[in-house]
């Protein structure tokens, strides 16, 4: 990765070499929006752009939105978007997803089932049976609460399927408990993937101060910063060894984290917390709802050895 001289500080995530020359994907996090970007306000870090290059023969992102504000039922776009990609990837020789993003407004509004986040899930589920797909084959992914009147799906596909791999500090999302919703979250805790020159990647989902299944620490920031750095940790070398790669079971200069913070206040003290932990770790932090209200931290990235 790599900052180009005199210019807005960007990284560029070699998941291979792209032959055209252009990213694969370009996320903008500077908080002005941009088509690939969450438009999330920025709040700060080492970076505010992340250029993904891939060979076009292996990987592909789609990006994709349909109309949604905090009134409508968020079931809705949900499963419109997530039909149109099974859809999409039927038709193409990328048949894989390896990483999703989501992004939609008031995330944590309506009560109890009828949370949008809850009625996302729903909404998701209902695809993802009507193509007979499993759960529990799903990638990485995060979900997160936006500014704009618009559900955002950005995949990142591929021609091979990744490693699934999961938390051994965390329940499966598939095998959440009925009183996080009708319809369980649908994602794995991390996808492995094989690169160029023998090197492994690991793209990491939305990862936060969550112990089994229950949220822990509620309404303190500064430990859920600590506790989602401990599922990470927990993590890494979990995939370490899944993926027989012992590299991989730490952060190091190569290693990206994008943080999505629910209150901007709080950053200056977890970007203080997360630095004295991982100092080689590059950061981005972004104003961003977490899909749990109790929830005032979560934390992504990509990992390489």
């Amino acid at each position: 990765m790599t900052r180009p001289e005199g210019s807005a500080p960007t990284y560029r995530l070699e998941v291979g070499t792209a032959e055209s020359g252009k990213p694969m994907l370009d996320i903008a996090l500077d908080g002005r929006g941009h088509p690939d970007g969450p438009g999330l306000p920025f709040l700060g870090g080492d970076y505010d752009r992340e250029c993904w290059d891939a060979p076009e023969n292996q990987l592909c992102a789609i990006v994709m939105s349909e109309p949604d504000d905090m009134q409508a039922d968020a079931a809705v776009a949900a499963e419109v978007l997530y039909r149109k990609l099974i859809r999409t990837l039927e038709e193409s020789r990328f048949g894989y997803p390896l990483r999703l993003w989501n992004y939609f407004p008031a995330i944590n509004h309506g009560e109890d089932d009828r949370e949008r986040y809850r009625r996302f899930c729903v909404g998701r589920g209902r695809a993802l049976e009507a193509a007979g797909l499993n759960d529990a084959r799903m990638c990485a992914a995060t979900a997160i609460g936006s500014e704009q009147p618009v559900m955002q799906l950005v995949a990142l596909v591929g021609v091979s399927p990744g490693i699934s791999i999961e938390n051994p500090r965390q329940v499966s999302a598939w095998n959440y408990p009925r009183r996080y919703g009708p319809r369980q979250p649908a994602f794995a805790r991390a996808t492995g993937i094989d690169l160029e020159s023998g090197r492994a990647g690991l793209l990491i989902s939305g990862t936060a101060s969550v112990i089994g299944h229950a949220t822990a620490h509620p309404g303190d920031a500064l430990a859920q910063t600590d506790e989602a750095a401990s599922n990470l940790d927990a993590l890494l070398g979990h995939a370490a060894g899944v993926m027989s790669r012992p590299g991989l079971a730490r952060f190091n200069g190569d290693s990206l984290a994008r943080v999505y913070v629910r209150h901007a206040e709080d950053w200056p003290a977890i970007e203080q917390r997360l630095r004295r932990r991982w100092p080689d770790l590059k950061l981005c932090a972004v104003r961003g709802d977490v899909c749990r209200s109790d929830l005032l931290v979560e934390i992504e990235a990509w990992h390489t050895a």
